[in-house]
């Protein structure tokens, strides 16, 4: 069973898929982001890596990872000028008697400190929840990263605890805090598996 990823509309931004129109506001949004901000931000990207046709099998894999129910990874665009601020994704990690995925939200650091990623995040649980049918969210985070813990707390996220050795990055593997939300921590009935 797969879910099509459909768009949601908040006070401020809409969460949906990219499409191949996007191409100037996606690059605009790679190759003009502000120096790397901490070691958690990446910083611009070369212009000569942010081509068209890498614009274009970047939605395709979207578009495939969807049809598998592998991954759902959408696009956070303000609403007032249209620029793309950054991203949601689900990666799904069991469907069956679990439902549930990891859940992964990056703003790009040209709009930091705008609330951005609160008000995303909280739509991003229910596009979870209800559009995805998903049962329990899990952020990963690492131990050190202290914007990320700051945010999945204001969203509602609860410490679970430390997942030792969870992630292999940077040619290690590191353990990672994991936050949690199932739909009845956002008002949201219980899910029942397929």
């Amino acid at each position: 069973m797969t879910f099509k990823r459909r768009k949601v509309k908040t006070e401020r931004l809409t969460i949906r898929p990219i499409k191949p129109s996007d191409y100037p506001i996606w690059f605009d949004a790679f190759v003009n982001g502000l120096p790397m901000q901490s070691k958690w931000d990446e910083g611009p990207v070369a212009p000569e890596k942010c081509t068209k046709s890498c614009f274009i099998k970047i939605i395709k894999n979207h578009k495939h990872m969807e049809k598998t129910d592998d991954c759902y990874i959408y696009g956070i665009f303000e609403n007032k000028t249209g620029a793309m601020v950054g991203h949601l994704d689900f990666d799904i990690f069991i469907r069956s008697t679990h439902q549930f995925s990891n859940f992964g939200y990056r703003i790009y650091n040209r709009h930091w400190g705008l609330g951005y990623g609160q008000e995303a995040g909280r739509a991003g649980l229910k596009i979870g929840f209800t559009h995805l049918k998903l049962n329990r969210l899990e952020a990963a985070i690492n131990l050190d990263n202290v914007k990320s813990i700051r945010l999945v707390k204001a969203i509602g996220m609860k410490k679970e605890g430390i997942k030792k050795r969870y992630w292999f990055e940077n040619g290690k593997w590191t353990d990672h805090l994991i936050y949690v939300a199932n739909p009845e921590d956002i008002g949201l009935k219980p899910r029942k598996p397929f």
